[in-house]
Order: structure tokens, then sequence, then C-alpha cells
């Protein structure tokens, strides 16, 4: 899976027909092979982008910043990417007119050791599900399916799925950078950081860090669309997905399948109601 050169020529157009500000895409690092976002100002630099099996981060993440709200920018948007991108644009996050979107019929990246990462090898929807141009052979919305790790988890009693979390968890630094890299955290003041903690202590503590992630993760419940922009930046490589798949997993099979960022205005499964959604955890 190389784009490479077709994402050139296009960034290389849009910049001298006038039609964009910034162009979020791909470089290399530099120093190895793997690859970093990079925004590009201006046509002369569109040489340094690419697009492989390495191009891994969710660069939907990049529209949330004042150095590109209110620019016209052009980026690019594999399948999990374009449905963070679809849940943006429901929420009035961007506008749609100031984007010019090049999804990828994504074939899967790879992790560090070069294997397919797992979000892809589960993955729902590989195609990018808007954009302006579309990169590659679509192949379609896959069956769903309950990976294993998230099988083994629910298969736990609740008491020991909260002291496996707890012992999983008990490394979290409170650093943010999972919030600060979804693309979906965009709230000016967040509840659960540490130095303007209004709902719970800020000290580093096992109990403080389990309780702000499991905050953190319903307030994605229904919106993640596992990009796994936040296992990439944990310093510590907490597997966060375990939080939200099993979410995911639970509103799936109980609210309509309903799946994140699917369709452009769907504003997820809590903004639904169905006379065959279960009541029976209401007392």
């Amino acid at each position: 899976m190389d784009y490479t050169k077709q994402i050139q020529d296009i960034a290389g157009r849009l910049f001298s027909e006038g039609k964009i500000d910034i162009f979020i895409g791909y470089r290399n690092t530099g120093f190895d092979e793997n690859q970093v976002p990079v925004l590009i100002h201006q046509y002369k630099d569109v040489d340094q982008l690419l697009f492989t099996d390495k191009s891994v981060f969710n660069l939907a993440n990049y529209l949330k910043y004042e150095h590109t709200r209110n620019k016209r920018v052009g980026l690019i948007v594999k399948g999990c990417d374009s449905r963070a991108l679809n849940l943006m644009l429901t929420e009035s996050q961007v506008k749609r007119e100031n984007l010019y979107i090049i999804g990828i019929a994504c074939e899967g990246v790879v992790n560090e050791t070069g294997e397919k990462a797992q979000n892809c090898v589960e993955c729902m929807m590989p195609d990018a599900v808007v954009y302006d141009e579309l990169l590659g052979s679509a192949t379609g919305k896959r069956e769903y399916q309950v990976n294993a790790d998230i099988r083994e988890l629910d298969e736990k009693t609740l008491t020991d799925r909260v002291e496996y979390f707890e012992e999983i968890f008990e490394n979290c630094i409170r650093c943010n950078a999972c919030r600060h890299s979804c693309p979906l955290c965009y709230c000016a003041k967040c509840c659960i950081d540490q130095e303007t903690a209004t709902l719970f202590h800020g000290a580093n503590t096992t109990s403080s860090a389990f309780h702000a992630l499991m905050t953190w993760s319903l307030h994605l419940a229904g919106r993640c669309v596992d990009c796994r922009n936040c296992e990439k930046a944990c310093p510590i490589h907490l597997p966060l997905h375990l939080l939200h798949k099993l979410n995911e997993k639970v509103i799936y099979e109980n609210f309509q399948e309903n799946l994140a960022g699917m369709t452009e205005g769907d504003r997820g499964a809590f903004y639904k109601y169905s006379l065959s959604d279960p009541d029976d955890f209401i007392l």
C-alpha cells in the first residue's frame, strides 16, 4: 500500500489552484523508517509527503487546534480516521466546506514489529466513509467481530474486571497524552486534568488514575472509532483499547448495532431511541 505519488500530486494541485492553506499528511522521521504527521503550508514542500503501511496516526486530531481552525485544509484519512472526522463534522467541530479530504481504501497499517496492527485485523470499515477523492479499491463494510482480549475480559466477573483494570492501569502517570491525541476529545477544560481536576483528586495514585481513565472512556462511549491514537501516544504503552472496545461491544450488541462515525450526520447510539432498547438496568 503506497499512495505517495498520488498524494503529492493532489496536494501540489490543491496548492497551485489556491484551494487549501494547509495540507495535513505524513513524512518520514528522518532517522528511521517510521512516519510522523506533518503540516505543509506551501507547494514547494509537498515532496515531503508520503503514504504507506507505516502511516499509522489519525490526522483528524490536528483539526481541533487553532493552527488549522478556520483554514482551508487538505488531509488524508483512512477508514477509522474518516469515522472520527464524520463525528467531528456531526458535532460541529469542523466545517465540511473548509476541507478537501483524500480518502484511503486502507489495507491496514503495521506496528513496530512489522505486523498488521490489531485494530486493522479487526477493522469493520477499512475504506474512508467521507472523502473528496478515494485512493485504492474499496472493499466495503466487514462483519462485526469481537476480538479475543475483549471476549476474555467480558467473561470475568465484575469484581475481577475491576481488579484487572486497576492492575494494568496502575502505571498511568496522568500525562493526558491519550486525551490530547484523540480527535474526539476537544473540550477546552477537562474534568480529569490533574491541574484543574474537578471530579477527581489530582494526586497520581492508582485509584485516581483508574477513575480518570474510566471517566474518559465513558465520555468516548459510542464515539470511539478504534484508531488507537491514544495507545500510540501513551508513553507507558497502556492497552487503552480495552476500555473503549468493551464499551463498543456492549453498545453494538444492545443498541441497534451502532458503530461510531459510519454515517454522516449520525450522532450515535445515545441520540437514538427504539422500543427494543434494553431497560433492565433501570431501577
